[in-house]
């Protein structure tokens, strides 16, 4: 594909012009992972019941709707975990993951249900959630409050509201931002509003504490309580995408919508799921490899891939596996395995268990271990994909994510694991009973 140039960048270290490449949903695919609300919760029984109904769905043409459910006899909660006090549905992870000290992009077209009445508290459409240390809370969020939005930070100091304008129920907004994550003070949270220019906070420290990997999230995730001003509601994300700007990016030279118009995968993924819907997957994939290597064609041949892990995923994970290259590989492989474990958890983990330790791995069997449903729900399942970690410092800091959560309620029995885990060294184990001790409370993450 032919890269175009947009725009002039810089007003201090970059005159020439830059060319740049988004990574755009095209369907649920395109993302990372699914976090689809699997539990309905039922307060006066305290009681989780296990629910098929679909919230996240794709409406077509790029559109994607996520939908919490709420009455007063029960609500969707947050995937299958025991949270009784909120509910999630969102999608997670486009394109590269934003690293410490990177400038990215990110936008969407939203719009809630005309019928939208309230949250009970926090109400995020969009986060950017770090994939490592502090990854409780969110690092920024687009966030419901009464008529207002507004795009906020949880950096390790004070909250940071960088902007607050108005909004509709039912009324399509573009909000685009621009984020510079930094451990100094040399961070950036921008943004603009349906094509307005960049405004927000400079100079700021914006970072989550030990963490240096980042992904966005769409969707609708909010707090949920008995009596709540809510009823059944959703978020519809359009022009939902993702881009790495060049060093010394200058936002106030720049257009937003030139940004959100870089040449991306739309075109040829679009085409790719029409070749795969008119013939088969295996058929759009070997047509994607025939192509000349492009970001546009990496990215698509996960995303075909992906398509495939939702109805056979162990032939999707066969393919991924035999990717010659790597980058590819990696990709496929890690949205193939978190739709596997979406569909089959056993069958997914008996996978891990067969081809890891290996340092290819370790980033698939990281987010396995740190997934929320399984550290809070099927700790087994994440005390095991730690385990296969081959990094001993990445595998200490997942054993340390399970293991603090778990302490929460049964410090003794988290303790004795600890100690008797054959995956830490006396070193790691003394640590980490050591934090045992403290009991941190849930967050809005």
């Amino acid at each position: 594909m032919k890269a175009v140039s947009f725009f002039l960048v810089g007003a201090v270290a970059l005159s020439a012009a830059v060319a740049l490449r988004a990574t755009t949903a095209t369907g649920l695919s395109s993302f990372e992972g699914i976090e689809e609300p699997l539990v309905r919760y039922y307060p006066a029984k305290g009681e989780f019941v296990r629910d098929d109904y679909v919230n996240i769905t794709d409406r077509g043409g790029g559109v994607f709707r996520m939908t919490d459910r709420y009455s007063a006899e029960w609500w969707d909660g947050d995937r299958d975990t025991q949270n009784k006090d909120r509910q999630r549905a969102e999608v997670k992870g486009l394109g590269p993951r934003q690293k410490d000290g990177e400038t990215f992009f990110y936008t969407t077209t939203w719009r809630t249900n005309p019928e939208f009445r309230g949250t009970a508290g926090f109400c995020h459409v969009f986060q950017l959630k770090a994939t490592n240390g502090d990854d409780g809370a969110p690092l920024v969020t687009l966030s419901i409050h009464g008529d207002k939005a507004t795009v906020e930070a949880n950096p390790a100091g004070p909250k940071i509201i960088a902007r607050e304008f108005p909004w509709k129920p039912g009324t399509w907004q573009t909000v685009r931002l621009v984020i510079k994550t930094s451990r100094a003070a040399d961070g950036e949270l921008l943004v603009s509003v349906d094509g307005d220019a960049f405004r927000g906070k400079t100079g700021i420290e914006l970072s989550r504490p030990d963490a240096n990997e980042y992904r966005p999230k769409w969707g609708l995730y909010r707090k949920a309580t008995v009596h709540a001003p809510m009823g059944d509601d959703y978020a519809e994300h359009s022009q939902v995408k993702a881009l790495k700007l060049p060093n010394g990016f200058d936002a106030s030279k720049a257009d937003p919508a030139r940004i959100a118009g870089a040449e991306d995968n739309r075109t040829l993924e679009r085409e790719a799921r029409e070749k795969a819907h008119d013939s088969s997957l295996e058929n759009s994939l070997g047509w994607l490899q025939s192509l000349p290597e492009t970001d546009a064609v990496d990215f698509t041949l996960g995303s075909i891939s992906a398509l495939w892990a939702e109805t056979e995923p162990a032939a999707a994970m066969a393919w991924a596996e035999n990717c010659s290259r790597r980058a590819v590989r990696l990709d496929a492989m890690g949205r193939v395995f978190q739709r596997w474990a979406d569909r089959d958890v056993a069958a997914a983990a008996d996978w891990l268990q067969r081809h890891a330790p290996a340092a290819d791995l370790d980033d698939i069997a990281w987010l396995y271990a740190t997934d929320t449903t399984y550290r809070y729900v099927n700790r087994g399942y994440a005390l095991g994909g730690a385990a296969l970690i081959k990094d001993p410092a990445r595998r200490d800091a997942a054993f340390e994510h399970v293991v603090l959560i778990w302490a929460r309620a049964q410090p003794a029995a988290a303790t004795a694991f600890v100690k008797q885990t054959p995956a830490l060294d006396a070193e790691q184990k003394v640590e980490l009973v050591k934090k045992i001790g403290t009991r941190p409370g849930r967050s809005e993450g």
